[in-house]
């Protein structure tokens, strides 16, 4: 079943009803798979959708046009008429989830489907006991349908409720009185639709079946390359951090620790200096604690910038932006704060974007950086006129990006070629920080 922590698609619509099935086609026939992960998650509204147009279709031909069709021809009966009035209760309750589809609320609209197909499938089995086995299988189509749209706790309410309604329908079926109207019906009639629906529904069945299926075996593959990707990721970042640390011994030996030294070395001189001495040598005692100082300043923020911890992206960035090598346009009206990973690793990706922008985009090059949040999603856009580059050949500095991102559930998206500028897009959910 599906779990509850699987978001629901966008309800903004991607392509207009009537291309719908043109686009299920093309995807399908474009993917791996004929069953494939795209088609249930990348495509969920639009496949829900022309379920529902088809369950339509079929009742409304099925229950409605062909018992209409039947009764004006071949059989005057309300045995007829009461397929009808099941037929047209059932698309009265297709309609509506059709509408709660369109409003993107697929649980209440796939809840609706499956409770309103229980109860046609009870009332064709009352009204011709006979037909058991088409119904039977046609209560299973919508529940199965449903996995990827529903919670995990309310699918396996659905399949208790399935068979107890499956075990209901044999019940009436077994000791339901046949009336004189289904006895004097012709046969051919009644053996026609069996032999037609029992094989439809059954590979209707099973094609669901095998589409969700095929999904998670999809989703298992895709769980285990982004597992591989994870801990390549972790071993660079560990690699970063040793030869980060490396690199701050070094510049705190060769910097701030040469100050100390000689600090202390000119102490001992004025210690034993006459005054007059002893008072210059102080004198440039105190100018090597303000280089000290300025050097410990400038170690420390290239750990994590003052402005960072205190005023977050909204104070950090302009100062970034402002000693850029590059001119930067900057729009980031009403960014608030963030826990202060995504706001460092936000910080550091427009850094490295920057920096990689002045390094190899050309004498001309401009960037302009956007910083855009919407319910708790958080991107980040640097994009620049420079040279561009091959987006398959990804640097040190991309990788470190990456890197960084995928640390904390983020994404990176890069959209670049040759002679034509670059875009990156870092992209942060903070929703369940």
């Amino acid at each position: 079943m599906a779990s509850s922590r699987l978001k629901v698609a966008s309800a903004a619509r991607s392509v207009p009803d009537w291309r719908t099935p043109k686009v299920l086609l093309a995807e399908a026939f474009r993917s791996s798979s004929w069953f494939g992960h795209d088609l249930i998650h990348r495509l969920r509204t639009e496949r829900f959708e022309i379920f529902l147009t088809g369950h339509f279709a079929m009742w409304a031909g099925a229950a409605i046009v062909l018992p209409l069709l039947e009764y004006l021809w071949l059989f005057r009966s309300a045995w007829l008429l009461g397929f009808v009035t099941v037929g047209v209760a059932q698309c009265i309750v297709l309609a509506v989830a059709l509408n709660l589809a369109h409003a993107n609320r697929f649980e209440q609209s796939i809840t609706l489907v499956c409770v309103g197909n229980w109860i046609a499938a009870l009332g064709v089995t009352y009204v011709s006991p006979p037909l058991l086995p088409v119904m039977a299988l046609l209560a299973l189509v919508p529940v199965v349908f449903a996995e990827p749209y529903i919670r995990l706790q309310r699918g396996l309410v659905f399949t208790l409720i399935t068979a107890g309604c499956v075990l209901a329908m044999a019940v009436v079926a077994r000791f339901t009185p046949v009336t004189d109207a289904v006895e004097h019906a012709p046969r051919w009639l009644e053996t026609a639709f069996i032999v037609v629906a029992l094989p439809v529904n059954a590979l209707h069945v099973m094609v669901i079946v095998w589409n969700n299926a095929a999904a998670l075996r999809t989703s298992e593959s895709q769980l285990a390359e982004r597992a591989t990707e994870l801990a390549a990721s972790r071993t660079r970042l560990i690699t970063a951090a040793d030869e980060e640390r490396r690199r701050l011994e070094r510049d705190l030996h060769d910097g701030a620790q040469q100050y100390l030294v000689a600090l202390s070395v000119l102490i001992g001189l004025a210690r034993n200096a006459e005054s007059a001495k002893c008072r210059s040598l102080l004198t440039e005692a105190s100018g090597l604690v303000d280089d000290a100082i300025a050097e410990i300043r400038r170690l420390a923020h290239g750990i994590y910038p003052p402005l960072l911890v205190s005023g977050g992206l909204g104070q950090a960035l302009p100062a970034l932006t402002a000693h850029a090598a590059v001119p930067v346009r900057l729009d980031m009206d009403g960014v608030g704060r963030h826990p202060p990973s995504v706001e460092a690793a936000l910080y550091y990706c427009c850094s490295e974007a920057l920096q990689n922008a002045a390094k190899h985009g050309g004498p001309a090059t401009a960037v302009t950086v956007t910083v855009h949040q919407e319910d708790g999603l958080v991107a980040v856009t640097i994009s620049d006129n420079g040279c561009g580059f091959d987006a398959s050949a990804r640097g040190l500095g991309l990788t470190n990006m990456t890197d960084r991102l995928s640390a904390i559930g983020g994404e990176l998206s890069i959209d670049t070629a040759p002679g034509r500028g670059t875009r990156i897009i870092a992209t942060v959910d903070t929703s369940g920080s």
